[in-house]
């Protein structure tokens, strides 16, 4: 059963907030933002005003603690504009790795998203209806490490909660027999043509897939992968893995200026439905944008979280 939940908000200060959109600019390279947007992040992030940002991220997705929640939901001033949220936001997911967009849309801008619509399919991204629990792109070589939501306008109807799952605890929950089927590389999800910085498709894959420790690496999940027809005959193992993360799920209600960073190693995310959009004007429906960032060890959350593993082994070994 979800549990509505009332996350710890890390509070970024404005004067943080606004030397990120300051020093940093919409500018991309390709898919990717530019070079120069993430050196001058980093720069602000490391120039010390950034230390509980930086702890907070190091602590809640450090992936060597399997207990954390691989998630943390972060509030930049409401009052900010929408380009200025939009950039330093960015400059938050420099303190993880390169941010970048796995889909162009229109003018190739590192945030894509818009208004929500009723003209969209209502399970996707901007549509009205609910979203099962996914990781983005679970079909291609690559799979984003860090995928995030930016709020620029909450439901005014009241829906749309995010949906968080805990992979690596659902998978615990499985005996070893649906552990093995699913890591059998014999599962399709829909399509993977056209995206940018993720790699070839892949499929078939596995939906477990370990290293060559057996230690796991990624647990490529969508709930629609239940509905293929192409894994008709797999059904089974697949409902009863969807009904282990629903255990595990959280749903948390973000408003204007929240930014949601989800390590996608560990957590999958999806939505609950909007409230009734009847009656609804234009510009004032839900907005969410979404952007993505690769895992760079030389980022500035990485390097705090090794700094505070080796002040801690050397407390111990005094």
């Amino acid at each position: 059963m979800t549990r509505v939940e009332d996350p710890v908000r890390v509070v970024l200060p404005r004067t943080l907030a606004v030397s990120l959109a300051a020093a940093c600019t919409t500018q991309m390279e390709e898919h990717r933002w530019s070079a120069g947007n993430v050196a001058a992040a980093r720069s602000v992030l490391t120039g010390g005003g950034a230390e509980v940002l930086l702890g907070a991220l190091a602590e809640r997705l450090d992936r060597g603690s399997p207990s954390l929640p691989g998630w943390v939901l972060l509030a930049l001033p409401a009052t900010l504009g929408d380009e200025e949220l939009q950039v330093a936001a960015a400059g938050v997911l420099a303190a993880l790795g390169r941010p970048f967009f796995s889909i162009r849309q229109g003018d190739g801008r590192l945030w894509i998203g818009e208004e929500t619509s009723s003209a969209k399919d209502r399970a996707s991204f901007g549509g009205t209806g609910a979203q099962a629990l996914h990781i983005d792109a679970p079909n291609v070589q690559c799979v984003p490490e860090y995928t995030s939501l930016l709020v620029l306008r909450a439901d005014p109807a009241g829906g749309g909660a995010s949906l968080l799952g805990d992979l690596r605890a659902a998978v615990a929950r499985l005996d070893e027999a649906d552990r093995a089927a699913l890591r059998e590389p014999v599962f399709f999800e829909g399509q993977a043509e056209g995206l940018c910085g993720v790699g070839a498709p892949r499929m078939p894959f596995p939906v477990l897939e370990d290293n060559e420790d057996g230690q796991p690496v990624w647990v490529r999940w969508a709930a629609k992968m239940i509905r293929d027809p192409r894994n008709a005959s797999r059904t089974a193992v697949l409902e009863r893995f969807a009904a282990a993360l629903a255990e595990t799920t959280v749903a948390l209600t973000l408003g204007r200026g929240q930014l949601l960073v989800v390590d996608q190693r560990r957590t999958a995310h999806g939505r609950t439905a909007l409230g009734h959009q009847q009656g609804l004007a234009d510009g004032t429906r839900r907005w969410i944008m979404q952007a993505k960032a690769t895992f760079d060890p030389a980022a500035p959350a990485h390097q705090t979280l090794n700094a505070a593993k080796a002040a801690a082994g050397r407390r111990n070994d005094a």
